[in-house]
């Protein structure tokens, strides 16, 4: 090999060590940011919890409620915005599973449908376990409402849209695009969990912890779809033998 060769070789590989281990310090600090994300979630919905299983009051419940109350009006866009978290989100749900399916990411498809059923199903045990009533005025006649804590309405909604946008800031999309869809997926959640207070359907608190709980499940999503993960490989149609890592790892989404 010439002279020129052997250095342009050592230069290419000199440079290569660098970029892979930089790489490697970009997955592993991406995945150390899912961990706390899931971790400090669902350890403040575990506390609220806690809490409100030894019915402590929570200080700023009812100055919040009380502040929130008149903004009701004849409560149409109130409804409207609650009801955009309940039968929309279902099918929202129900399509993403079905396209990653279809895709072939059905391992993905896999853990969306648990997370979502897991979510919707805690919830309401958690309601059972922790029995808090209702704030005084919600309307009785509504079916299925019986008790408060947590949220179903705002857990589903940021679990949901946040997958969605998790996806999103993953994909080759702009990053201005990513950035609106994310800021869209949090304004979307507070007016849905503000809706559900204006109509006294919640505690300020219900909120609040239901959006940590989602936070969550969030980062536990982004753990286990990040890089390499298991529920990152593809499947083939003749069953789970051809794999292919997807194209939409971490790279900004930790």
């Amino acid at each position: 090999m010439a002279p020129e060769q052997t250095a342009a070789a050592l230069d290419g590989g000199s440079a290569a060590a660098p970029d892979s281990a930089d790489r490697t310090a970009s997955a592993a600090t991406s995945g150390a940011g899912w961990v706390a994300m899931a971790a400090v979630g669902l350890a403040v919905f575990v506390v609220f919890t806690i809490l409100l299983l030894d019915r402590v009051t929570i200080p700023f419940d009812v100055p919040l409620l009380d502040a929130v109350r008149p903004w009701v009006g004849d409560g149409t866009i109130w409804r409207v915005l609650s009801e955009s978290a309940n039968i929309p989100l279902i099918v929202i749900g129900v399509g993403m599973v079905v396209v990653l399916f279809l895709t072939h990411r059905r391992r993905e498809a896999v853990l969306v449908a648990v997370a979502l059923i897991a979510i919707t199903a805690g919830s309401e045990g958690v309601k059972q376990l922790v029995a808090r009533p209702r704030p005084e005025g919600t309307d009785p006649n509504i079916p299925g409402v019986v008790y408060s804590y947590p949220s179903g309405h705002v857990l589903e909604a940021l679990t949901i849209f946040g997958i969605i946008a998790i996806h999103i800031v993953r994909s080759h999309a702009a990053r201005w695009l990513a950035a609106i869809v994310v800021l869209a997926v949090v304004v979307d959640t507070f007016l849905v969990g503000l809706s559900r207070l204006v109509l006294d359907a919640h505690w300020p608190s219900d909120a609040v912890a239901s959006a940590f709980a989602a936070v969550g499940v969030l980062g536990v999503y982004g753990l286990m779809t990040h890089g390499n993960a298991w529920a990152t490989k593809r499947s083939d149609g003749a069953g789970d033998h051809g794999h292919a890592v997807r194209p939409d790892h971490d790279t900004a989404a930790g």
